[in-house]
Parts: C-alpha cells; structure tokens; sequence
C-alpha cells in the first residue's frame, strides 16, 4: 500500500560479482537448475543483538524465507551511557558479520542491507564503526533514525497481521530504543521511539543484583514521566489491540507458556501472553540474581541481565493502557527493511494490489508454490462457502470458521504437486509445513485437517491428527470438511459447470439445488458420493438436485 511517511534515500549494497560456473556435458542433460526469485538479506545491526533473515521474492512483492540467524552481540555494552562503542564489541560484531556475508553468499544473495540503529546513532566513534565495517569487509551500513525504525517496524507488522482498519498498538523493546506505533491497516497514526531500550534502562539503573527497591522506583518513574504524553495520545487513538515484537517480548512470552509447562511452539505468529500469567512471572524476574535468571525457563541466557528494565517497561504497559493480553509477532526491522525495499523499487506489482489481506495472501502463495489448479480450487471455494453460509443457522459456526473453510478449500488439492496417490495427506503435510504466515498453530490444524478430509474416509478415533484436536474443534473441522467434500464433488471434471446453488433445509433433509451451464450428471454423482460426513453430522438426508440456466 501507498504510505504518507516518507522514505529515506537508501545505499543498497550488491554481494560481489562471482563468474558463472561452466556447465559439463553431463548435467546439460539433466534436469535445469531451479531459477529463483529475487534474494535479499536483510541486516539489523541492533544495541544488543545482531539479526539476519535471507528472504526469495514471489509474486505481489512477497517472499519466503530461506534463512534466519541471531547473535547476542552487545555492541552497545555500556555504550548507550557513555556514548562510545568498546572496541571489543566492535569486532565481535565484525566478525558476525562477516560470517553473516558468508551464509548470503552460499544462498545466492542479489542484495544486501544492512541497517544500524540507535547505539551506533548515539555513539561519538559511530561513524568510525561504519568506515571499519565498510573497509574491512566492503558492506555499506545504513544508520537509520528512530522515527525511520518506527516506520519499518509498522511495515513489517502490517504485513504480517491481519489488522484491518481498527486501530492496533504496536511495541518495539530493542535494546537502546522502544518504539511504540499505532496504526491500521491503510496507515501509521502514531510514530514515536523513546529512549526505554532494556539496555539503556539497565545501563542507567540497575547498579545492584538483584535490583534494589529505590532503583526499581526510580526506574518505574523515569519510564512513567517519558512515556505519559504517549500514552494519553495512544488512548485517545484507542488501539484495540497490542502487537509486541522484538526479542524482550519474545523472551517474556515464553517465560509466561513455560511457567505452566507449556510448549512455546510458534508458527511464525501469533503467541500472546495475558495480564494475569505476566502479572505472575514479573515479581520473580525482579527478585531473583541474574545467576538464577539464566535458568529460568523460556528465557535467553543472554537477556538475563536486562531482562528486569524490558519487565518493568511493559508491567507500565500494562497497568496503565489496562490491556488483557499482548501478541506478539516475530516481525521486526529486518522484515520491515525489506519490504520497503521492495515498495520503492517495484511500485508496479505493490504488495496489496492483487490480495490485501496477509493470511489469504499468505495460502496463495502456498497454493501457487504448489502449481494448484486455481479454477478449480476457486470454483470449490465459492460452492463451499455458499453452503456455509445457506446453513449458518444449522452449524451456528462465525467468521473465524468460515475463513478457515475458505483457505482449506483453496488449498485442499494442493498435494498433487507431491503426488496423485494419497494426495489430501499431502495437503495436510503442505499446509502444516507451508511456512503459512499469520495463523496460529492450532489455525494450521484445523485448515489442514479440513482439507485432508476432502476425500476418502471420513474423521476417525484411529487418525491421531485429528483426535489431538479438541472437541470442538474436532466438530469444526467435521463440519467443514463435509461442505468441502461436496463443494469438491460439484466440480467433479474441474469444469465450472454449477454456476451457483440454493440451500433449502427442512425437518426431512437438506436440499442443494444447482444452477448449471450444461447438463450436471457427472457434478450430481460426484457430489452424491461425498454426501455421507454432512448426513452423519446433522442427522439429514442430503439431496441434490440441478436445473439448467436457460441462456
């Protein structure tokens, strides 16, 4: 989407030229080398940490991703006070990042960015730091400023999350920053970056381990001072709801689902931790020493030591915006930089021109990965959502459901693409393991056992997938797979002879009456022979019957 922010002038540094390797004899015989997309990686020089993800391009400014890599490498370490990067830190980070060029080059990288932020902002030999880096390893590094962080962020998240055009807040903890972003769908309302990062605070007060009680209050009050302009802004916005990014969120979030014993499994998005299971942990975090911090589970042994200023930073949060739970996406920067990239250098296929909304977005891409038939997976689209919908009052299913049914069928014959036999489990494998982006975990199985059951045996106590669902869940997918298995029956010969269809339910059975261009027996049996998981669910006979549109 077109933004009002503006965009500064960015130095894109290209990897070395390599010749191109001669191909032998042999393998012109063979199969072609796989051509692929546009690749990028994207550096975020961080005050704690340095992050890279290697990205491949698809269609409508999309991409995948083929790489990620992390390393806690304090590069502001006592810097954000003293204003001067140690020389150590210096070339820890020079050598990751030369090992971070290695890992591009061996993945075909075309373009490379790489961005700093405020601890080389800040500090007086930053700009010493960029000509180092520059001369010893020929990487340009673009030092950006907080209001340009708050902007790539936004972008980043929007892409991500389905936000739609209420209002979300978004926080940024990063180690001398935190930036806080409301917005919608369409456009950022509120761009602000305040000098909170967890490395800053604890540079500036934290002296004593653990945390004294004075430090604390006095912490408690430069952050409540700093951001209480913000947060009435932020309320008179009225986001309605929190994203948080970034690796303080992350590590508090898993901290919450492993307090209780729960597996912290993330699939891209979304995680949330609630008030309540923060509230339990944030009293443990301030009175335990940093040695006993490093074991706490969920928590990066790295983060101990700052990991008490990013709590209190968001216990404020919490208290004072009154929020229920915050989700947390593992969007940040790097995503952000390079969809910027991409926005200002193919205008012409602009991510949102074609599908706006991520998750859809998101199962097209899969699909179109997976060389789907898209007039057949359309067609069974429109025919199983009419059915949804003409029986609402019978299933009393929402939104939520409905969606699901959408990309099940989209995607439910996409396991062609590994193979003919047995292939509605190989949609199920694909949609699992599709590095889908903007569902939840539990998402992911109900969509992918929706389209499993497209065809063959219905759900059994047998199917271990199905049975590790939920009850209701498990009356979900029943109840979509059975409008998607004769939504696929109705397109039998991928035709797209039913035109529409009426839904008409009665004491003695549901009556499905089509619309056809030509004559609809081979729809008629198809859809006949699918009709059993509906029958079972509803207790009803299912008829079918088709009229001829007159032209």
């Amino acid at each position: 989407p077109s933004m009002d922010i503006p965009r500064p002038r960015l130095t894109i540094t290209p990897m070395p030229y390599r010749p191109r390797r001669k191909i032998s004899a042999v393998a012109r015989t063979g199969l072609p080398r796989t051509p692929h997309g546009l690749r990028i990686a994207a550096i975020d020089i961080g005050t704690n940490s340095l992050h890279m993800v290697v990205v491949e391009v698809t269609e409508h400014l999309g991409f995948k991703t083929l790489c990620s890599e992390k390393d806690l490498t304090q590069l502001g370490s006592d810097a954000l006070v003293r204003h001067e990067l140690s020389r150590r830190a210096m070339l820890h980070t020079q050598e990751v990042l030369a090992r971070y060029q290695s890992i591009a080059r061996g993945q075909d990288v075309d373009v490379t960015l790489a961005y700093a932020t405020s601890a080389v902002r800040e500090c007086a030999n930053g700009s010493a730091f960029v000509h180092q880096i520059k001369s010893a390893l020929g990487l340009h590094i673009q030092v950006i400023s907080a209001a340009e962080e708050a902007r790539l962020i936004y972008l980043a998240v929007r892409q991500a999350v389905d936000i739609r055009n209420d209002p979300v807040l978004i926080v940024d903890i990063g180690g001398g920053s935190t930036e806080l972003i409301v917005g919608t769908s369409d456009e950022a309302l509120l761009l602000e970056s305040h000098k909170l990062g967890a490395a800053r605070l604890t540079q500036m007060f934290v002296h004593h381990d653990p945390i004294r009680k004075g430090e604390l209050k006095q912490l408690e009050k430069h952050i409540k001072k700093t951001l209480a302009p913000t947060l009435d802004r932020i309320r008179e916005l009225g986001p309605t709801r929190v994203l948080g990014t970034s690796g303080t969120m992350e590590n508090l979030v898993s901290l919450c689902l492993l307090q209780h014993g729960t597996e912290n499994i993330r699939h891209r998005l979304l995680t949330h931790m609630l008030a309540g299971e923060f509230a339990a942990i944030y009293p443990q975090l301030i009175a335990l020493p940093v040695t006993q911090r490093r074991k706490l589970p969920g928590l990066d042994p790295g983060r101990a030591p700052q990991i008490v200023a990013g709590a209190t930073l968001v216990n404020h949060l919490f208290n004072e915006l009154a929020m229920d739970q915050i989700e947390v996406c593992d969007r940040a920067l790097r995503e952000g930089m390079i969809i910027d990239y991409m926005q200002r250098h193919w205008p012409k296929i602009a991510l949102s021109v074609e599908v706006r909304d991520p998750r859809r977005r998101s199962v097209i891409e899969l699909a179109r990965r997976c060389n789907y038939d898209q007039a057949h997976a359309d067609q069974v689209t429109r025919l199983a959502l009419q059915m949804f919908d003409a029986l609402t009052g019978l299933h009393k299913l929402g939104p939520d459901a409905r969606a699901w049914l959408e990309h099940a069928a989209t995607l439910h014959d996409i396991g062609w693409h590994i193979g003919l036999n047995g292939h509605h489990k190989h949609s199920f494998y694909l949609i699992k393991n599709g590095d889908l982006e903007g569902f939840s975990q539990l998402e992911l199985e109900i969509i992918a056992n929706v389209a499993r059951y497209h065809r063959k045996s219905p759900p059994k106590k047998s199917h271990p997938d199905f049975m590790a669902l939920g009850v209701a869940e498990r009356r979900v997918v029943t109840i979509l797979a059975a409008l998607l298995r004769i939504a696929d029956g109705l397109d039998r010969g991928h035709y797209g002879n039913v035109q529409t269809l009426r839904v008409v339910r009665r004491r003695t059975g549901i009556n499905i009456i089509l619309r056809t261009k030509t004559d609809a027996e081979l729809e008629l049996w198809g859809a006949r022979n699918k009709t059993d998981m509906l029958t079972e669910v509803f207790g009803l006979p299912v008829n079918l019957s088709a009229r001829l549109n007159k032209k």
